[in-house]
């Protein structure tokens, strides 16, 4: 066989595996919108979707390509064509990083929908006139839904202490809503943050920000684990 032959049949097997990751996350797609429209209070049942939909594309799909590999290389060795063998067996290691960043892509888009499900039933199913309102004089106090610790607030109008406590739900928010919403905002540099360091640096910026822009009782949290991550020596140039 020759060499254009080799490696055309190289192309078409990779060409194969990635046509099998589409078909893998398309035949979850149905499934995977009945499950989100039925989510509660929490994505734990996403979580292990997303695990076993990894293990069938990025973790399986690459050890298909790497049992491929040890044949092609075989043939390439036989026919003599050892200057192809760096050059080919880097294509599989470019299919395995398209496969990982593709399925990121892919990650962070469910857990958003599935955020934006729980935040609705949390809003449909909290009383925020009763959480939100002073118990004197029923002033609007100034909480947001994101409100996830107890706090004493002043009442503007009468002056009165009002103790926040917030709902279980709303506590449960901050992982299952605000951190996933937070990866949405921050995702173009999360996909770029394998390369360059630079983007991974821009990443936990937009993550953190997010976070603090909704998040203001927890913003000096957030600031000092931004700021501890940005002076990480491993993320700087």
């Amino acid at each position: 066989m020759s060499a254009e032959e080799l490696i055309n049949r190289w192309d078409n097997y990779l060409g194969k595996l990635k046509e099998r990751y589409f078909e893998i996350l398309k035949q979850a797609e149905e499934p995977l919108n009945e499950v989100i429209e039925n989510l509660q209070y929490d994505n734990v049942i996403i979580i292990n979707i997303k695990t076993a939909l990894h293990n069938q594309t990025v973790e399986q799909l690459y050890k298909k390509a790497e049992e491929g590999w040890y044949k092609m290389q075989d043939e390439i060795s036989k026919a003599g064509l050892f200057t192809q063998i760096n050059g080919q067996r880097n294509k599989m290691e470019i299919f395995r990083g398209w496969m990982e960043t593709d399925f990121i892509k892919f990650e962070v888009n469910l857990f958003a929908r599935a955020a934006r499900k729980i935040l609705d039933n949390v809003k449909k199913h909290i009383d925020e006139k009763k959480i939100h309102r002073c118990t004197q004089c029923a002033a609007e106090l100034p909480i947001n839904i994101y409100s996830f610790m107890a706090v004493n607030i002043k009442c503007d109008s009468c002056g009165a202490v009002n103790t926040y406590q917030p709902d279980d739900r709303i506590r449960a928010l901050e992982y299952y809503v605000i951190e996933p919403l937070a990866d949405e905002y921050a995702i173009q540099p999360k996909l770029s943050r394998f390369k360059d360091k630079n983007a991974e640096q821009e990443y936990f910026k937009m993550y953190y920000t997010y976070l603090m822009d909704n998040v203001p009782e927890k913003r000096e949290a957030y600031k000092r684990t931004l700021d501890e991550r940005l002076n990480n020596p491993f993320f700087k140039m």
